[in-house]
């Protein structure tokens, strides 16, 4: 039996145990059929499983094995502000933030311990701030209810999809200052969806009650549902632009701001003037208002205190406002107008949570603080001030495709590739060019992927997103 084939066995012979007392683990095949069950055997070329659906236990060839699902636990609470990297090959990391230095990126992860980079592999660092998550998903539709006789949406590695217009709603989920975060994913020409919160009623797609934000093309429209008053509009280039965003929602019922952003770019503040004349509830609605499909992926509830961190970028022209479904454009608007291109931060400057940035070079980080050279002296701050950290320019690099190379899934929706070395215990242990070894618990894994390099098994992967 060649190396590769030991490796597998090793991880497979793991996963029979894991799989009998998870029964949702399930093994899935190039021509999509799956099985729910658990590993009997494997030799070089030839899986064994056992399924509930088999009469005895089955060989399938290795070759055609595209993925094994496990039933990871999303981690809700972070315990310190979080960091984001990007790498040069797609994957996404994230961890606490512990050293930056001209070679190397560390971060402490909840998954491998602390993991150290390769700075020619780091493509871009984002740090989000503190927070507890009171939900984090989804990982099924348990606790969320559908809006129609017949069901609008399903549920599919770690995604809501939609078939159809309806509504999926979740009861005693929000507070009444609360951030909620998602990817946001569509086919056809155009998006159709809309996102109803602090309503009282989870069982109809056309709430009474709470904030309707709707999505339209490459609009966004907020109505309060109780008053039926519209509250305000904006435009998003980024939703004529690509096919997947990611939405972040601060609303409070005190105040009645409502803060939207997409793709960490604040668009717009909204104030509701009756705030205190509504009906509000603790249920967050998301609907699709179009046959197209919908797809929605990381989504998260967090409490939020109200503070506005940040003012929303300068717009060059009033936009569209009441336009589409809800009404007729007002003469006054420039129907070709979208909003000024977003200005990162020129090379070397870092953004700070409150929209400003900084010119600097970091010199340490610890415990929760880091240190910056600046042109006016030295500075520190706390990590959470930071939204972006300025790396010094180089020439990156990619990490070569390796035979054996698997792709790992995190409950979150991130993954990262690595090329498998050994399975002890509940530990599975790879290699990368990005990182070099380092030892995973296998628990956090919500899919792994097989066959990563073969372009069929790609193309069978990309169809299935949908």
């Amino acid at each position: 039996m060649n190396s590769h084939a030991t490796i597998l066995l090793s991880i497979l012979s793991f996963a029979r145990v894991f799989a009998a007392d998870n029964p949702d683990a399930v093994v899935r095949f190039s021509n999509n059929d799956q099985l729910t069950g658990s590993f009997h055997s494997l030799s070089e070329d030839l899986l064994v499983w056992n399924s509930p659906a088999l009469e005895k236990p089955t060989s399938f060839f290795l070759k055609n094995v595209i993925d094994l699902t496990l039933p990871a636990t999303q981690v809700l609470n972070l315990e310190s502000p979080e960091a984001t990297l990007k790498l040069t090959n797609g994957d996404q990391v994230c961890g606490k933030l512990t050293s930056v230095t001209d070679q190397e990126i560390a971060l402490d992860t909840r998954f491998a311990d602390r993991m150290h980079f390769n700075r020619l592999m780091v493509a871009s660092v984002q740090i989000s701030p503190q927070s507890t998550f009171v939900y984090a998903g989804p990982t099924g539709l348990d606790g969320w209810k559908q809006s129609n006789d017949k069901p609008a949406w399903s549920y599919r590695r770690l995604a809501f999809r939609s078939d159809g217009p309806g509504g999926i709603a979740r009861d005693h989920l929000l507070d009444d200052q609360c951030a909620i975060s998602f990817d946001l994913a569509w086919r056809g020409d155009a998006l159709g969806f809309k996102l109803v919160a602090f309503s009282d009623d989870p069982s109809s797609s056309s709430a009474q009650t709470g904030y309707e934000i709707a999505f339209q093309r490459g609009s966004i429209y907020l109505r309060n549902c109780n008053t039926q008053n519209f509250l305000g509009s904006t435009n998003a280039q980024a939703l004529m632009d690509n096919d997947i965003v990611h939405i972040e929602i601060r609303a409070s019922i005190k105040s009645g701001k409502v803060c939207l952003s997409v793709n960490n770019r604040l668009l717009e503040v909204w104030t509701d003037p009756d705030v205190a004349k509504g009906r509000f509830g603790s249920c967050l609605h998301l609907v699709a208002t179009t046959p197209s499909p919908v797809r929605i992926s990381r989504i998260g509830v967090a409490p939020w205190d109200g503070f506005i961190d940040r003012l929303p970028e300068p717009r060059v022209a009033i936009g569209r406002l009441l336009g589409g479904q809800f009404g007729a454009q007002p003469m006054d608007a420039d129907p070709s107008s979208d909003p000024a291109p977003h200005e990162k931060p020129s090379e070397g400057r870092m953004e700070l949570a409150n929209g400003d940035s900084l010119k600097g070079e970091v010199t340490s980080i610890h415990e929760g603080t880091i240190a910056l050279k600046t042109p006016l002296g030295d500075v520190r701050l706390p990590v959470d001030r930071l939204r972006s950290l300025a790396l010094k320019k180089i020439e990156l690099e990619r990490c070569i495709l390796r035979n054996g190379d698997i792709r790992a899934w995190f409950p979150d929706g991130s993954s990262i590739v690595f090329r498998l070395e050994s399975v002890t215990d509940d530990v599975l242990t790879g290699s990368s060019q990005n990182f070099g070894t380092a030892s995973f618990k296998l628990s956090a894994f919500s899919r792994i992927e097989f066959n990563i390099h073969d372009p069929q098994f790609e193309n069978i992967r990309t169809m299935d997103d949908w």
